[in-house]
């Protein structure tokens, strides 16, 4: 059975909101004017990771359920390894792209509230130290966080079990975890097509984002001799989330 890592991200989230429950702590014990910056902080991470503690959740729970092969499970696949290098290839492909992306966005942020705390913030010149190397510390790791991830997971893939499970709501395909049915997550349709010679489930789903409402795709390889299998488990996953079914050209057979 895969390993279900949306556990192990369910337990970082935890020890992350204590981090920042504690950061808050100490602000608040250390009540002085120059250490409110520790409460802030702490509230960020605190509360972001204390939300992601129930997005994990839900995730490693729903995961257990495909794996062990529970009413949820639609289909299970396994391919070849040349199938899944070729899949690793492409994620690492556009993981790089988007990472880069979102790397920019994180240091204009980093650079504008980090600078307006440095101007406004602080009378002693040797707080405003202590706090521009936590930042840049910070900063950092992000940066390093963005250009090694991609490279993790793509070897994450290869190591990962060839394997496939298809739900109603979510797959695992190769290692990777996608998910439709999640809070600002909207289902648009599914498609049953060919990509060159190879017939795939494409999911064409939608992610709130910073600019609205933004387009991605889950694409479910389909292995040869499971076409039929691979409609009824596309029809379900439509039927499931009452969105429109977009089947091949030509009628599979029954």
């Amino acid at each position: 059975m895969p390993e279900n890592n949306a556990r192990k991200w369910t337990i970082i989230s935890i020890i992350l909101t204590l981090a920042g429950a504690l950061m808050c702590a100490a602000g608040i014990i250390l009540d002085e004017y120059d250490f409110y910056w520790l409460i802030l902080v702490g509230l960020l991470v605190g509360l972001t990771f204390l939300i992601l503690i129930f997005v994990f959740g839900a995730q490693a729970r729903r995961l257990d359920r495909l794996f062990n092969h529970e009413s949820e499970l639609l289909a299970h696949w396994t391919f070849d390894l040349t199938q899944q290098r070729q899949k690793a290839e492409k994620e690492y492909q556009a993981r790089k792209a988007g990472n880069r992306i979102l790397l920019l966005v994180v240091i204009s942020f980093f650079v504008v509230i980090g600078g307006l705390f440095l101007a406004f913030g602080f009378d002693d010149l040797s707080d405003a130290g202590v706090f521009l190397v936590i930042m840049l510390s910070v900063l950092g790791l992000i940066t390093l966080a963005a250009l090694l991830a991609p490279r993790a997971a793509h070897k994450r893939m290869l190591r990962s079990s060839p394997e496939v499970y298809v739900g109603p709501f979510s797959a695992w395909v190769l290692g990777e975890y996608t998910q439709w049915k999640a809070p600002m997550t909207r289902l648009n349709r599914v498609l049953l097509k060919m990509d060159k010679q190879d017939l795939i489930i494409d999911i064409d789903y939608f992610i709130l984002q910073r600019y609205g409402y933004q387009q991605h795709h889950c694409r479910i390889p389909v292995p040869a001799g499971q076409e039929d299998e691979a409609g009824r488990a596309a029809m379900n996953i439509a039927s499931a989330n009452r969105v429109a079914f977009v089947p091949l050209p030509f009628t599979l057979a029954s």
